[in-house]
């Protein structure tokens, strides 16, 4: 349980300042087979993501896992790392994943409830951002500037509207710690605006940006229509004709490998 006076709140800017230029060149060198699309597909539309430290397994649970991992991709961000280390201004990251939303995407209202994130810090770092993009919780919009590290209340019910350019932001997770006693006492604190149109954004599903299905999902479609005798090539043509984004984030269409690489 966090402590009393340092409880989760919208919207808190940390006071450290963030070396953008060098945490954009560590984003800009991402190879685009790296990226996948969210497993909250129905949630978090529009959105790839990059899974820095967390679980293996290669779904949900790797977000909210007691065992985790960092990934390889990390040694190739020392910058990144520095920030999530237990060295870093925060101290050290549970979990850490970069989410980036495609120009206009939404992530509809919801609520993180998972147990263990309630006793935890989300930390956001916006890496490139513009000024359409929004966090949205206990209906009051925020923009998070680029150049500071930012927190939320996850708990309470939120999502994110953005403009027409891409959205991206480092996330992780961090326990309550010294470091995040004081920086949680030098941040500035936002109440933000109410806005009715993002608040209609992230609650309309009609507003919704098509999204990949999630795993479980997908693979029962790919078990049910190899039931009914579809082969792995129709099933991706079914997909696409269904306009189904594919897991791999920004990759659009469906191939017979993607069907059979998620159920071999």
């Amino acid at each position: 349980m966090l402590p009393s006076g340092y409880k989760k709140t919208n919207f808190l800017r940390f006071k450290p300042e963030i070396d953008l230029k060098t945490l954009r060149a560590e984003f800009d060198a991402i190879s685009a087979d790296k990226w996948l699309a969210s497993y909250w597909g129905n949630i978090h539309c529009s959105i790839g993501m990059l899974l820095l430290r967390g679980g293996n397994k290669g779904n949900s649970e790797d977000f909210l896992c007691d065992e985790v991992f960092d990934y390889p991709i990390l040694d190739e961000m020392p910058y990144i790392n520095y920030l999530i280390s237990k060295d870093g201004p925060f101290g050290e990251a549970i979990y850490a994943f970069i989410f980036k939303t495609k120009p206009n995407g939404v992530t509809l209202r919801h609520q993180d409830t998972i147990e263990k994130w309630k006793d935890m810090y989300r930390i956001h770092v916006p890496i490139y951002t513009n000024p359409g993009a929004f966090l949205i919780a206990n209906k009051h919009s925020q923009h998070f500037s680029a150049g500071y590290a930012w927190s939320f209340d996850n708990q309470s019910d939120h999502g994110v509207v953005n403009g027409n350019e891409e959205r991206s932001h480092l996330i992780f997770d961090v326990p309550y710690s010294e470091k995040m006693r004081q920086q949680y006492d030098d941040a500035t604190f936002f109440k933000g605006q109410i806005d009715t149109l993002n608040l209609d954004l992230i609650t309309n599903k009609t507003k919704e940006v098509k999204s990949y299905l999630g795993d479980d999902e997908m693979i029962n479609a790919i078990k049910t229509l190899r039931q009914r005798g579809v082969n792995d090539s129709d099933i991706a043509v079914f997909f696409n004709s269904k306009e189904i984004p594919t897991k791999n984030h920004p990759v659009t269409a469906w191939d017979a490998q993607m069907v059979k690489n998620l159920v071999p």
